[in-house]
């Protein structure tokens, strides 16, 4: 299955290398991360690779789920979504963090990465409209709807 998804980050708050971006502070709290799965694997693949943290750091998504300070939460995937979509809601409903975070391919948008500033719940509500939704977990559990 391809499409977008959101990933839940819970963040002490530190400085952290990523990549070419540098030295860059993420804050404390509920972060999150908009990306999509279009190529082979789809979203189930794309979201298990983010849930290891052993793995070569290729998106500047890598060094905060590789870093052990930095707890992943899950991930909601919207089932055919769309990127850009994804972006605009999670804008509303948070704080954007890193110009130029996770959206190297996509220079329309000023960041991928935000602190939410709603319950989770909320945010689960509104992507729900966009379409089916899965959620997947980091402790193995199987993904659900």
């Amino acid at each position: 299955m391809k499409g977008a998804y959101v990933l839940l980050l819970n963040s002490p708050g530190l400085d952290i290398l990523v990549g070419s971006l540098g030295r860059v502070s993420i804050p404390r709290g509920l972060i999150c991360y908009i990306g999509s799965a279009k190529g082979p694997g789809g979203l189930k693949a794309r979201i298990m690779r983010h849930f290891r943290r052993d793995k070569v750091r290729k998106w500047h998504i890598d060094y905060l789920t590789a870093n052990p300070e930095i707890k992943t939460l899950g991930a909601l995937a919207v089932v055919g979504g769309d990127e850009s979509a994804l972006v605009k809601l999670v804008s509303e409903l948070g704080e954007p963090l890193i110009p130029g975070f996770g959206c190297s391919d996509r220079k329309q948008d000023l960041t991928h990465l935000f602190l939410l500033r709603v319950e989770i719940s909320r945010l689960e509500s509104e992507l729900s409209k966009m379409g089916k939704l899965i959620k997947f977990l980091p402790n193995g559990d199987s993904p659900s709807t």
